[in-house]
């Protein structure tokens, strides 16, 4: 499928990092984040499947300050498509979706998403309205979409193809702490 791996994907992306706010999805993308990258300003959605691009954007319209990347996955987005329409509409400058399509939902068994098949999320979000869009297949791509994300104004969407197969990575069951750890670094910016 893919040279790029998520934990990859998700290790270059950290070493960009400075003050940005880092909201990642439910399952693997935030099992990755927490291993590879904790840090206070990430904000994980353990248990709100299809949520992250919505809290991300909640966050990014409260903070317009403050650049805000969502880690979703495929599965979870194609839950909430109507949430893209929403980010258009909204158009945050400092907001960037990033999905790691690894074209199943790894978290509930590895089932196939519809992107394994003809949908393509890149132009579903141009569809509603997202014109920086892209889809990134290679180390080189994946380091020109997060210099934009870093640099540019949103919204962006980028779709970054990415091998199957779960994290090693253990859940740290610190739901209470966690959150407001990020509250806090939020409020501190």
């Amino acid at each position: 499928m893919s040279p790029l791996t998520r934990a990859g994907a998700t290790r270059y992306l950290a070493s960009r990092l400075t003050n940005e706010v880092v909201v990642s999805n439910l399952g693997q993308a935030s099992l990755d984040l927490l291993a590879i990258a904790d840090r206070p300003l990430n904000c994980y959605t353990f248990g709100a499947m299809g949520q992250c691009s919505s809290i991300g954007l909640g966050i990014a319209i409260g903070r317009p300050d403050v650049r805000v990347i969502c880690l979703d996955g495929d599965g979870s987005l194609l839950m909430n498509l109507g949430s893209l329409c929403t980010i258009a509409a909204e158009a945050p400058r400092n907001y960037a979706l990033m999905v790691w399509d690894n074209e199943v939902h790894q978290t509930t068994g590895g089932q196939a998403t519809a992107t394994a098949r003809k949908a393509s999320l890149v132009a579903i979000a141009r569809g509603a309205g997202i014109e920086k869009g892209v889809e990134v297949r290679t180390q080189d791509e994946l380091e020109r979409a997060v210099d934009r994300i870093l640099t540019e104004d949103g919204p962006f969407m980028v779709v970054v193809k990415v091998d199957k197969g779960p994290t090693a990575a253990a859940f740290d069951p610190d739901v209470i702490g966690q959150p407001a750890r990020f509250r806090k670094a939020l409020a501190a910016l």
